[in-house]
C-alpha cells in the first residue's frame, strides 16, 4: 500500500514537470529546480538579446546568434564560448530543444556544451525584482546553501538545516521572491550557522496574497 502511494506521487510529480516545461517526449525530462540552484550549478549565467537563429541539419542543432549584454558568472571555458556570440540547442523537441524568440532579452543559466530544456532561461521582462537581483549576484553569495526539491505541497523534511533548504515545486513565493541564505544565531553554546529562506518584503506580501 505504501509503495503504491509512493509510486503515485512520483507519477504526479512527473506529470507536473512535463506540464510546467511544456510539450515534450519521454526522451526529455528535467528535474524542477529553484532559480538559485540553476545559478549555482551553471557554467555560465548571462543576460542576452537574441539576434537571429539558423538550423544546422547535419548536427540537428539550432544555433542562436546573440548579443551578450552582461555576464554574471562564467567558467574560463564558458567565457571562450560566449566570445563567439553563438549558443546552440538541439533542434528536436525530443532532444530537449528550447525556443528563444528573436529580439527578446533573456537571462540564461546554462551548462556546456549546449542549451536544452533543463537549462534556466526566462525572458527578462517577465522576471521579478527578486529574481533579477538574484541572478545579478545575490544567488552567487548563497551557493554554500543547497536547495533540495520535493514534489509535495509541503516538504516533509526539516525546512532549515546547517547546509540546505527544502523547496516544494508548488511554492511560487519562494521561487519568485526568496533565496536560501546562510544565517548566524547566537546560542548558549556559541554561534550557530544554518541555511534558511530569506523573508523579504516581497516574499511576505506573496505569502499574504498567494
Amino acid at each position: 500500500m505504501e509503495l503504491t502511494k509512493h509510486l503515485s506521487l512520483l507519477a504526479l510529480a512527473l506529470v507536473a514537470v512535463l506540464a510546467l516545461y511544456g510539450p515534450t517526449t519521454d526522451a526529455c525530462v528535467c528535474e524542477l529546480a529553484h532559480p538559485q540552484k540553476h545559478y549555482c550549478n551553471a557554467d555560465y549565467v548571462v543576460q542576452l538579446r537574441v539576434l537571429r537563429k539558423s538550423e544546422t541539419l547535419q548536427k540537428f542543432q539550432t544555433v542562436y546568434k546573440v548579443q551578450i549584454k552582461r555576464i554574471y558568472k562564467a567558467t574560463p571555458e564558458a567565457r571562450r564560448m560566449l566570445r563567439d556570440g553563438r549558443l546552440s540547442s538541439p533542434s528536436s523537441d525530443s532532444m530537449c530543444a528550447i525556443k528563444l524568440e528573436l529580439g527578446k532579452i533573456y537571462i540564461i543559466a546554462g551548462r556546456l556544451p549546449q542549451l536544452n530544456l533543463c537549462s534556466y532561461y526566462k525572458e527578462y521582462i517577465n522576471m521579478t525584482i527578486s529574481e533579477r537581483r538574484g541572478f545579478s549576484g545575490a544567488y552567487g553569495t548563497a551557493c554554500n546553501c543547497t536547495i533540495n526539491t520535493c514534489y509535495k505541497q509541503h516538504c516533509p523534511w526539516q525546512r532549515e538545516s546547517a547546509d540546505s533548504c527544502s523547496w516544494s515545486m508548488h511554492d511560487k513565493c519562494k521561487r519568485d521572491y526568496s533565496s536560501c541564505v546562510l544565517h548566524k544565531r547566537q546560542t548558549p553554546v556559541g554561534e550557530v550557522q544554518y541555511c534558511r529562506w530569506r523573508r523579504t518584503l516581497l516574499y511576505k506580501q506573496c505569502l499574504a496574497h498567494p
